[in-house]
Formats: C-alpha cells, sequence, structure tokens
C-alpha cells in the first residue's frame, strides 16, 4: 500500500491544491489529511463552481411626493390676503356696536335707550362672521404655503387672518358676558308705569 499523496483538490471546497503534500486548503483552511490507500488510480473531482453572491442591495426609502410649487402669487394667495383685508369690514362694526351698548348700558339710563338685552347677538353675529373669515384666510394661506411658492401676500394674509382668529376669539367671550350683565341689570320695575 502506498500513501496517497497524489490529492489535487480540496474535499471541502474543491478548490485545486497547490503542492501535492499540502496539509491545509488555501481557500477555505479545512485541514487535508492523506490516507492510506491501494494503488488505484482516482480521478480527479471537479471542481465545486461558486456562483458570485450578489452586492447587497442598498435601501432607497420611499419619502412622499412633494407637489411642485407654482412661481410667483397663485389663487391661494390672493385669497389668503382677500379673505384677511375682509374680516376687519365685520370687526369694526361689531366692536362698535358693543361698545356702544356697553358704554351707554353703563353710564346711561335713559328710559330711550334700547334695554334689550337680545341686541348684544348684532355684535356677536358681526365677530362671529369675522372669525369665519379669518380662518378661511387661514386656511387658504396654509394652501398657499404647500402649493405656491413664498410670496408676500401669502406671508401678509396668514399675518392678518392670525390676528383675526385672536381678536374674533376675545370678542366672542366678551359679548355673551356682556349680554349676561345686561340681563342681570334689567329693573324688576317698570318706573313709567
Amino acid at each position: 500500500m502506498k500513501i496517497q499523496s497524489e490529492i489535487m483538490f480540496c474535499p471541502n471546497c474543491g478548490e485545486k491544491l497547490e503542492t501535492p503534500n499540502q496539509k491545509f486548503c488555501a481557500n477555505c483552511g479545512s485541514t487535508i489529511q492523506t490516507t492510506l490507500a491501494p494503488e488505484i488510480y482516482q480521478s480527479p473531482q471537479p471542481p465545486v463552481v461558486k456562483t458570485p453572491t450578489p452586492p447587497p442591495v442598498s435601501a432607497v426609502p420611499v419619502y412622499d411626493v412633494k407637489p411642485i410649487k407654482s412661481k410667483g402669487t397663485g389663487p391661494y394667495s390672493r385669497k389668503s390676503l382677500t379673505f384677511a383685508l375682509i374680516w376687519p369690514g365685520f370687526f369694526i362694526p361689531g366692536f362698535y356696536v358693543g361698545f356702544l351698548f356697553m358704554i351707554f348700558r353703563s353710564f346711561s339710563y335713559s328710559p330711550y335707550m334700547p334695554r334689550n338685552p337680545g341686541l348684544w347677538i348684532i355684535p356677536f353675529a358681526l365677530h362671529l362672521v369675522s372669525l369665519i373669515f379669518s380662518i378661511v384666510s387661514k386656511v387658504n394661506s396654509s394652501k398657499a404655503r404647500k402649493y405656491e411658492a413664498e410670496n408676500g401676500i401669502q406671508k401678509a394674509g396668514s399675518i392678518i387672518s392670525v390676528f383675526g382668529i385672536v381678536l374674533n376669539v376675545i370678542f366672542l367671550v366678551i359679548v355673551p358676558v356682556m349680554m349676561g350683565i345686561s340681563i342681570a341689570s334689567l329693573p324688576f320695575y317698570d318706573p313709567y308705569f
């Protein structure tokens, strides 16, 4: 019996060995054992073909598509400024009427001054309409910021609408309080009766 020293390929990975008496595979590092074998010619094993591994796929996160903003002032900017300029047209008369009711109710006991607390609905309704115009202006300003390029008209509409919302909410709280005071101060008797 003869020691088989003509191993040509690694039994683990199939890589071709460089020297006949090699103890370790240069490719996979496994030990190569020499065994006693009869003098039988063995054909070399074909090498194992390794398929190349594809490179790792890099994941690209997908974000929401941003709309393309139009240049210049668009319709939302113009609507925002228009509604922002309309709300003071309701706020100022509401403030004036409420102020007159408050002043004349406090300092005048004239029998000719209307003593109907229901008249407070007039400034309340004017402030409510003014608040609606302010909110519509702010909504259009937000749409303009999203769909249109930044411009001064959109910014002005946004700032004016915020003032309108704040002022109208304050007066929508004050007017019912004044109405309650007006109801509480009604005389329970008629001095001219």
